[in-house]
């Protein structure tokens, strides 16, 4: 099985963090590849980003695509969309013609499973305003219990483990306190790998976005 991972940041890091951090959870005859954007923002964290991010991400899909095709190797047997806000999944949906699994969508599909009600913590304070429209156009405003943001920058946050760690459940305890969820989703990928610390804490299931949603692939 080969699984396009798709990070629509321009940040190869990241890429390169995602497909390490999947591949050592996935069986032997699971091969990933990832796919960066070559165009647009570093990290996705506003309404112009997410914009641009929506063309760059279908451009690097068909870059993936004809690669694999051009070197006579098998097609995709999935996409893994790697960003939490999935700009322009639809279009890559249209594109592709195997499944392409959002971060936010499967992880709250997940969530959906294991309680009545959900919470999302996120970093980037532009994030709420755009998850709330989310929740709109997929009929969940009424499951979702609230919206928390991990101060700090994204990529900061991720090349920091231990200063992540410590901002990240100082977050996720007053989201406990103040919306009472019955799941607490940790959003995003510069978040990836935070949510395992957090179940003890916060007394819920924790699911980690990048894990939640690829095991859905």
């Amino acid at each position: 099985m080969k699984i396009l991972v798709l990070n629509a940041n321009t940040t190869e890091s990241v890429t390169q963090a995602l497909v390490e951090r999947l591949q050592s959870a996935c069986p032997p005859n699971v091969q990933l590849i990832g796919a960066t954007a070559t165009f647009g923002a570093p990290y996705v964290a506003s309404r112009a980003a997410v914009t641009v991010a929506g063309h760059a991400a279908l451009e690097a899909v068909r870059a993936s695509v004809a690669r694999e095709a051009d070197a006579g190797r098998p097609p995709f047997d999935a996409c893994h969309y790697a960003c939490f806000g999935e700009p322009g999944i639809e279009a890559l949906r249209e594109e592709m013609a195997v499944p392409v699994v959002g971060m936010a969508e499967a992880t709250i599909l997940c969530a959906l499973q294991l309680g009545e009600r959900f919470s999302i913590l996120t970093v980037g304070e532009a994030w709420p305003p755009m998850l709330r429209e989310l929740m709109r156009r997929t009929a969940l405003q009424e499951r979702c219990a609230g919206l928390g943001v991990v101060p700090g920058d994204a990529l900061a946050l991720a090349g920091d483990r231990a200063e992540g760690a410590r901002v990240i459940r100082a977050a996720a305890q007053t989201v406990m306190a103040t919306q009472k969820p019955d799941v607490l989703i940790v959003g995003g990928a510069a978040l990836a790998g935070y949510a395992g610390d957090l179940t003890q804490a916060c007394g819920v299931p924790v699911l980690d976005s990048l894990f939640a949603s690829f095991e859905q692939a």
